[in-house]
């Protein structure tokens, strides 16, 4: 027998069922040993003789909500409802929202008191604290993890457009008809595959680029023409109607839009296309004869001859030099700025009233990151006729100007550069060869113009070179002022003067004309 008679541990709750029938069996909790507050643990069946079958067990139990909220369900849920806990995630809060008088669903409840058990009840939280403890890690390294990642804006449509009206006579209450996305009515229909009846942004993208406008491709294609030769195939990019200008080649216009078209929008193998060609390849200089009859190189007898865009010049400082850093996406960057910038323009209290140059490696960032403050942009940016961004500038002005060689000569981002460059050519040849000099010249206008310098402008360098030497060698404090221009430290291997006097000549090769114009 099992269990010793009269004791609890031997309870006979009645006579067997009969075969094949199903019996429920109850058995109050003091009659098996077990009082009140007692913690049940665990339990098992045993058959001792013969055959059956167990289909549910489960043990019903009271607790006292007075004396410990927190082991009652229902009065956590109760609870919860109204002070709306800070630890329950959001999809499990708005199940609490309703209370106990808000009926849920089989798992949505489920869920519910999973959590509750998990980490609210105090009879059975302990029995989770290690691997609630371990999800919670694994959550919070997810968590770092995603706000490391770059984010940006999107754009999306809302589930119930809003109504738009013509506002009579521009005032903006006092709306007039109501009106819904269209074109003019001189233009070709839009098509319109929304479900509600009207068009959306895509059926406008789809409209602009259907093969039956070509105006989209012709516009696009000339204005990377115009990046990339300095003068669109039509001069006026900005205007292709009536009053602009007629194309310099409108079958060479025509052939490139229809070749965009069919490469599915292809921006790379349009640009490579151009890249690629002999008109972009062919050297700048003309004769006097080309020049007189084309001044503008309009029919491409010669190469494209332009001065660069500022962020093209302060990225191919950066880049010869070896600072660019390359970290693409994220918030802008602050580099280097003259002070007291951006606090005349800005209003008290505002978020950009105060310009926080930031350090590292977001101080050498591609320019295309660079944070502009649109009433104050950089001055780097200004000098070389970049757009202030307060309106669209579909065609870059070129202007010559002596603040434009002050910059680039004295600007401490291009002095910063041309230290750094400086440190690539004296580390491009050994100190002790025989021609160290000239060898470390043609290093560098390899570097930057991909070709070997001329006996003339050797011979100059060289003599430039030997004179910053000399002056240096006398007045070790003035080199020792200009290699530390910037936040990167000098290289300690280099001698001051020398690194001076290399300094210097790295900046004149970075302001050659060949340098700072596209030839």
């Amino acid at each position: 027998e099992f269990g010793q008679r009269g004791t609890t541990e031997r309870f006979v709750a009645g006579p067997l069922p009969e075969v094949g029938k199903w019996v429920k069996l109850e058995v109050a909790a003091d009659k098996i040993g077990l009082p009140a507050g007692k913690q049940v643990m665990g339990y098992a069946f045993t058959v001792l003789d013969g055959t059956a079958w167990f289909d549910y067990m489960g043990v019903e139990g009271r607790v006292d909500p007075a004396s410990d909220p927190a082991q009652s369900f229902l009065a956590w849920r109760k609870a919860a409802a109204k002070t709306k806990p800070p630890e329950v995630p959001g999809p499990l809060a708005g199940l609490l929202a309703g209370g106990t008088d808000k009926p849920l669903a089989p798992d949505d409840l489920r869920r519910l008191r999973d959590f509750y058990l998990q980490r609210v009840c105090t009879v059975t939280q302990p029995a989770f604290a290690a691997e609630t403890a371990q999800l919670d890690t694994v959550r919070q390294e997810r968590r770092a993890y995603q706000d490391s990642l770059p984010s940006t804006f999107i754009w999306n449509d809302l589930a119930m457009p809003r109504d738009s009206f013509v506002m009579e006579r521009g005032a903006y209450d006092k709306p007039g008809a109501k009106v819904e996305p269209a074109v003019p009515a001189i233009l070709p229909a839009m098509h319109k595959s929304s479900a509600q009846g009207r068009a959306t942004r895509m059926d406008l993208a789809r409209w602009l680029t259907a093969p039956e406008n070509p105006l989209t491709a012709r516009v696009t294609v000339n204005r990377f023409w115009q990046q990339v030769f300095g003068t669109g195939l039509v001069k006026t990019s900005h205007d292709f109607g009536t009053q602009g200008a007629l194309p310099s080649n409108p079958a060479l216009l025509d052939w490139l839009a229809v070749r965009f078209e069919e490469s599915g929008w292809d921006v790379k193998k349009l640009m490579r296309l151009m890249l690629t060609s002999q008109a972009f390849r062919r050297s700048a200089a003309g004769t006097d004869t080309e020049w007189s009859i084309d001044p503008e190189n309009r029919f491409l007898a010669r190469g494209p001859r332009f001065r660069l865009d500022a962020e093209q010049l302060r990225d191919q400082a950066l880049y010869v030099s070896g600072l660019m850093d390359f970290t693409a996406g994220g918030r802008g960057a602050q580099p280097y700025q003259p002070p007291n910038i951006w606090e005349p323009v800005a209003y008290t209290g505002s978020n950009t009233r105060f310009y926080k140059q930031e350090n590292g490696g977001n101080l050498y960032r591609r320019s295309l990151y660079t944070f502009l403050k649109r009433t104050a942009p950089a001055p780097f940016m200004v000098n070389f006729d970049a757009p202030s961004r307060e309106q669209f500038c579909p065609q870059r002005e070129r202007s010559d100007t002596p603040l434009q060689a002050l910059q680039l000569m004295n600007d401490v981002q291009h002095v910063e550069a041309a230290r750094m460059f400086a440190q690539r050519i004296l580390a491009s040849c050994p100190p002790d060869h025989p021609q160290a000099a000239s060898e470390r010249l043609n290093f560098a206008w390899r570097t930057v113009l991909s070709r070997l310098p001329t006996a003339d402008e050797a011979a100059a360098a060289l003599d430039f070179l030997q004179s910053r030497l000399a002056k240096y060698a006398a007045a070790p404090e003035e080199a020792g002022k200009l290699i530390t221009f910037g936040e990167s430290k000098p290289d300690a291997r280099w001698a001051v003067p020398e690194l001076a006097a290399w300094t210097l000549t790295a900046n004149l090769i970075l302001n050659l004309d060949e340098t700072i114009n596209r030839n």
